[in-house]
């Protein structure tokens, strides 16, 4: 204990003697690197749930059974099964199937998504997530289908509008044959979701069964659960407990693509913002060198008067972990009030920019009979799609980033320490 008292009483008068400006700026690299990746961290998480509960929440399921052709299959009984697990929070009965979309403006393919008339209260994500900006959601009456925001807008159609609807029959080329539908457009839909907004639309159960020429035991079944992450063990439960005659997907299945991607988008930033803390390590290392050969004599005399190697190393360690303490503790701080206040800097910052945009334009721009540049905006919704900037710190991810901060602090700080203590007393007092 007296031990690391004295490494710790030595390496304060160290640090604090010889605080340099390689010092300052390794508690700067290191507190930029922990602020730049708590922060951007925090953003693609926000980014990545903000994306995964609309998908699962609008379009897909945490599970999804699905009929096998093969085998007998009977939906009333599953359900009733399925109401046994109390993990299960809705089970939904669904189709999904593709269609021709045609008004005055445009002719394209479409998907059309069948849904119970009381899917709102059925489903509570689903009802929570998607947000009507124009008519109603009414799937009561069988001939009202409910547009995507975006995919109305390409079509030239508001609520009360009438649409054609194509569909196909048949079970191969020789019988096909198209079927034509009008539906009137009940109210328009928003799910945040681009892709789903331009190319989806809602109808009623009993309307699918007509457009494509099914019956119930057609059906999909898609399931909520209390917790998307435990969606591998209810598929077992799923396995054991229900009859032989279906498919069973969890979100992964159907969704790994994209999720593995975004997965692997943000380890792969994290790794590339990591090097900046790296630098600060780097910085660590020229720092406590400097020190050690500044600090040649004094060091001398402590091994003269008995000091062990060990006690120098520990002394020189301990500065490398005072730097990474300092700097990951400012970054921390730092790094949750930016997080926490994005929002308003980015909007602080579009206000400057466009600020600055209309001052060029009225002085330089008018004159020359110029049209305005574009308005700044760091994340426009017209390609992000989203309505505000969505930030999710975990706790997690802050433990991780302190920790190999630290930790990195500690390992650049190891050759120093090492090389000081491999310091001979009697050659440096002699010569100092």
């Amino acid at each position: 204990m007296m031990k690391l008292k004295l490494a710790l009483y030595l390496a304060k008068r160290y640090l604090i003697a010889k605080w340099s400006l390689m010092s300052s700026l390794s508690i700067l690299m290191i507190a930029f690197g922990v602020i730049t990746l708590i922060t951007v961290l925090s953003i693609m998480n926000g980014f990545h749930n903000t994306f995964r509960r609309k998908i699962l929440e609008t379009n897909s399921y945490h599970l999804i059974i699905q009929p096998n052709y093969s085998h007998d299959y009977t939906i009333d009984n599953s359900i009733s099964i399925l109401s046994n697990n109390k993990d299960i929070i809705s089970v939904v009965p669904y189709y999904d199937g593709e269609g021709i979309l045609r008004t005055n403006f445009i002719t394209r393919g479409f998907i059309i998504k069948a849904l119970p008339q009381d899917i709102m209260e059925m489903d509570p994500g689903f009802s929570r997530e998607i947000h009507i900006p124009n008519g109603v959601f009414d799937l009561s009456v069988n001939n009202n289908i409910i547009l995507g925001e975006e995919l109305a807008r390409e079509a030239g159609v508001i609520p009360g509008d009438y649409i054609s609807v194509v569909t196909i029959h048949g079970d191969d080329l020789s019988s096909v044959k198209p079927l034509f539908n009008l539906f009137q457009v009940s109210g328009l839909f928003k799910t945040g979701y681009w892709e789903y907004d331009k190319n989806m639309a809602y109808v009623s159960l009993d309307a699918a069964y007509k457009l494509f020429d099914i019956g119930r035991e057609d059906l999909n079944l898609g399931l909520k659960i209390s917790n998307i992450f435990k969606a591998d063990r209810i598929a077992d439960w799923l396995h054991t407990n229900l009859e032989v005659g279906h498919f069973i997907f969890t979100w992964m299945d159907i969704n790994r693509p994209l999720f593995e991607a975004l997965k692997n988008e943000k380890v792969g930033i994290g790794f590339v913002v990591m090097l900046i803390i790296v630098s600060g390590a780097f910085n660590i290392i020229g720092s406590l060198v400097m020190t050690v050969m500044d600090k040649r004599r004094e060091i001398g005399i402590l091994r003269a008067l008995g000091a062990e190697p060990t006690l120098i190393t520990r002394v020189f360690i301990i500065d490398g972990i005072y730097i990474g303490f300092i700097g990951t503790l400012i970054g921390v701080f730092t790094g949750f009030l930016l997080t926490l206040n994005i929002e308003k800097i980015f909007n602080f910052f579009e206000l400057i920019v466009n600020g600055l945009r209309e001052i060029i334009y009225i002085l330089y721009l008018i004159p020359l009979q110029k049209p305005p540049m574009p308005v700044f905006e760091i994340l426009s919704d017209s390609i992000y799609y989203l309505e505000g900037v969505p930030v999710e710190i975990h706790y997690k991810d802050v433990i991780i980033i302190s920790v190999l901060s630290l930790l990195l602090s500690v390992l650049a700080a190891y050759y120093p320490a090492r090389k000081a203590s491999l310091l001979k007393p009697v050659e440096n007092i002699r010569y100092e």
